[in-house]
């Protein structure tokens, strides 16, 4: 199950995701992730508390890359766990972002 609570302040969209982003979770974070880029220049992704992410979640977190990108924002991500970090470095999502 993942959650995802948005905050926004002024340009800056900070998307909190807590639990698992899986094959079950990615549609629904493709819809928030959608959201999220039209309404803010600046997103920002804390995955301190992503437990999990799998290549499903991955492609969402990719298109969102390119939806921010598109609409000339910055994508920026912080507090990555060390579990889901490892499968960022694995698969080369890790050059993908910027991290905080």
């Amino acid at each position: 199950m993942l959650t995802i609570t948005s905050n926004i302040d002024g340009d800056v969209n900070e998307l909190k995701l807590v639990g698992r982003l899986d094959v079950k979770s990615a549609k629904d974070a493709d819809v928030a992730f959608a959201e999220a880029s039209e309404k803010s220049k600046i997103i920002v992704l804390d995955l301190s508390e992503l437990d999990y992410v799998a290549s499903a979640g991955l492609r969402a977190l990719k298109r969102l890359r390119a939806s921010v990108r598109d609409n000339d924002g910055e994508l920026k991500v912080r507090g990555v766990q060390d579990a889901v970090m490892e499968v960022f470095e694995l698969t080369g999502f890790a050059a993908m972002f910027t991290f905080e």
